[in-house]
């Protein structure tokens, strides 16, 4: 289940989407090294509403909007048989109910808040708004003869957009943050540079 999970660039999965009938869950959630495997889960209760955007890996290429918690309370037991409570919010409460849901027989698709809005993955925005998968990219390029301390008129100040909205539609938000940070391209805050030069100051050191 994890092989699959991560090979689809998932977040979560559970065992009947693969045709194992058993109360079993996998996550890998965003920036943590290892995956997450969940027996019998449990959601002992919730906490508030939310709408957001979701998707599945049973449905590849669309997203819904639906209404999830702000806080799940959960338990199960890890694959050594060790009981584990959690208290969860974000990503990681969408997740946990999103995949219990999936052992009950019950889809995203179900929580639609309308269904005629189920669409391809990323076209949920108003023309004109800025898409919430494209990256805003402010590009310093040093036109300075090597050796030389460029000057401010040797440095050339490029913005741009990434657009991930055009090149990875067929993923929902999570699954292509989850990608991105597996490829190398999401820089966590204790990966960024330190430093004097605002050039390099908050980016990332890449290698050879």
């Amino acid at each position: 289940m994890v092989e699959t999970m991560d090979a689809a660039g998932g977040v979560g999965l559970a065992a009947n989407q693969v045709g194992a009938l058993h109360r079993v869950v996998t996550l890998h959630m965003p920036g943590d090294e290892d995956a997450m495997i969940l027996i019998n889960p449990e959601i002992r209760c919730t906490e508030g509403e939310r709408e957001v955007i979701e998707g599945c890996l049973s449905f590849p290429g669309y997203e819904g909007m639906v209404k999830r918690s702000v806080t799940v309370k959960a338990r199960w037991l890890d694959e050594n048989g060790s009981k584990m409570k959690v208290t969860a919010e974000e990503l990681f409460a969408q997740a946990i109910e999103h995949e219990v849901d999936h052992l009950n027989g019950i889809l995203y698709t179900d929580h639609l808040i309308a269904h005629e809005k189920l669409a391809a993955a990323g076209t949920h925005i108003e023309e004109g708004e800025p898409h919430t998968h494209d990256v805003e990219v402010e590009v310093h390029a040093d036109h300075s003869d090597e050796g030389e301390e460029p000057d401010e008129a040797d440095i050339e100040v490029v913005h741009t957009t990434l657009k991930f909205s055009e090149l990875y539609s067929d993923s929902s938000l999570a699954q292509m943050q989850y990608d991105l940070r597996q490829a190398g391209l999401v820089v966590d805050e204790d990966d960024r540079v330190v430093s004097d030069d605002p050039h390099t100051n908050g980016g990332k050191i890449l290698g050879e």
